[in-house]
Parts: structure tokens; sequence; C-alpha cells
């Protein structure tokens, strides 16, 4: 059984049946409604590779991007971006579910993004588990980095190190004299924009591989978000990847028999899952 199929049927059909548009959205069609918060002025593209050590050093790489607006800054995945802008490119555009799914196959999208907005020092995370949609919001993380005088080169730039240990994982970054206190992720607080950084048990490495100078609008998608907090989503996520085959057969969704559904409720799959924040 297909749950990703099952899973974008939702999509798509919840999508589609959004009728109230705002003048401050944009209707992406089969993509959903999208929130306008800011426009974007520039942006940073970065690989993300994550090694999930539960799951025999399972390796994952994404890529993903930065965003800088006039007042906010956004950080999502880059090839998110890439299929939604062909709905900006084309507000014409209509497919039919299928159509929609073939197209959304060609893409590795990821689920969660996040918002950063200096002027009331908050930041706002959008993530997803299963079907369910997840949001919360914290102040923008005070991570207190240690300055050394080795240097390096990242995409043409000249970089500085610094290291920091943070929310359970030692890190080290190397950041620019592009002036923007921002990087990967959620980090920053740095001098100039981190353009390397990973994690002293190599489970966590961005690099950045491209600078963009695309203007588009960009902000959040409209879903049924449930309020919540980082601590309690980083325990519903583990426990998804440690029982996402029982949560999808006790979900009502997977119409197969009751000895297919117990076979799955008793499956010892695990879901890649690596946290970047420990504590």
């Amino acid at each position: 059984m297909n749950y990703r199929r099952i899973l974008l049927y939702l999509i798509f059909t919840i999508a589609m049946g959004l009728s109230c548009v705002k003048a401050e959205d944009l209707d992406l069609r089969n993509r959903g409604i999208l929130h306008i918060q800011d426009t974007a002025r520039n942006e940073i593209v970065y690989v993300h590779i994550a090694i999930d050590p539960k799951k025999n050093n399972e390796r994952k790489v994404t890529y993903e991007m930065l965003t800088f607006g006039n007042r906010l800054s956004h950080y999502g995945g880059y090839e998110n971006y890439q299929l939604d802008s062909i709905y900006m490119a084309d507000p014409t555009l209509r497919l039919e579910p299928q159509e929609s799914y073939n197209l959304y196959k060609q893409y590795d999208t990821i689920r969660d993004s996040m918002t950063i907005d200096r002027s009331n020092g908050t930041l706002t995370y959008y993530g997803a588990i299963f079907i369910n949609y997840y949001r919360y919001t914290e102040p923008v993380p005070e991570i207190e980095w240690e300055l050394h005088n080795e240097t390096e080169t990242v995409l043409g730039y000249l970089c500085h190190k610094a290291t920091a240990n943070w929310r359970g994982r030692e890190w080290t970054a190397w950041y620019s004299d592009i002036p923007e206190d921002a990087g990967p992720w959620k980090f920053q607080g740095l001098p100039g924009l981190i353009l390397k950084i990973e994690d002293s048990s190599g489970q966590h490495y961005f690099e950045a591989i491209g600078v963009k100078n695309d203007v588009f609008p960009f902000g959040y998608k409209d879903r049924l978000y449930s309020r919540t907090t980082r601590e309690k989503l980083a325990k519903s996520m583990e426990d998804y990847a440690e029982n996402f085959t029982r949560i999808a057969a006790d979900s009502g969704m997977i119409l197969e028999s009751e000895e297919h559904l117990e076979k799955l409720r008793k499956s010892k799959r695990r879901k890649f899952y690596a946290p970047i924040e420990l504590e």
C-alpha cells in the first residue's frame, strides 16, 4: 500500500476544496493557498546531509533554501520552492489529481519550514506528522558562540570559524563577511551569514551551494494547524518514527484486511528520524 499516495490525495482534496482566498493570499491551485507574508529578494541554497544512527547510519540528502525578505527570513525546502514556482509562473494551470501526483513525485520536498521575524524576535515553525499539521512559535534562539581565528573558503567566500554547544550537539560553523545575521535551519547570531555548519557527531552537515536573487512572494501554506510547543512536537515526531506503521494501521485510512493491519501494528520498521535538536 502506498501511504504517500493516500496522503497526497487528502492534501489535494483539501486544497482544492478551499474556495475563500483573501487579497493577500496566493492560490497555488493543487499546491494549496499561500498566505503571503513578505517578498523575497535574495536566497541561499544549502545541501543538508543527515544520518540516522538508529537506522544503520542511513543517510538522507536534501536541498534547502534560506530566503531573505524585506521584514522576514524563511527557511524550507528548495524543491518545495521549485514546485511552487511552476504554479506561480502559470496561475491558470489546472491539473487533475493524478497529474498533480505525477508532478509531485519529481520533487524531493520536505514537510517542515520556518519563518523568523526580527522585528519581534520570534521564530515560527511549521511541520507535519502523517496527515496532521503543527506549528509553534518560540523566541529566536540565543546561541552562545565562541569565535576562533581559523578561516576557510566556502562558495568562494572567506569564512571564519565559530563553535557552540547548542541543544544537545556541538556545532562548528563557518560564517562569511556577508552582513546577514542568519544561516541554515535556526542557526544565527554570528557577525555574518553562516555558509557551513556541522555537528561533532557527523549526523548533520549543511553547506551553501548556491546564491539566487529571485523575487517572489513567500509565507506559509493554508493548513489546519494544531498549535504545539517545540518539545511536544519533537516527542510526537520521535514516536511517529518508531511506530509509523502502527499509527497508519490505526488511522482507518488503510483499506486492507484486519490480518494485514495487525502485521503493520506489529512491524518493527523505523522511519528515518535524525533530529537536529536533542534538547
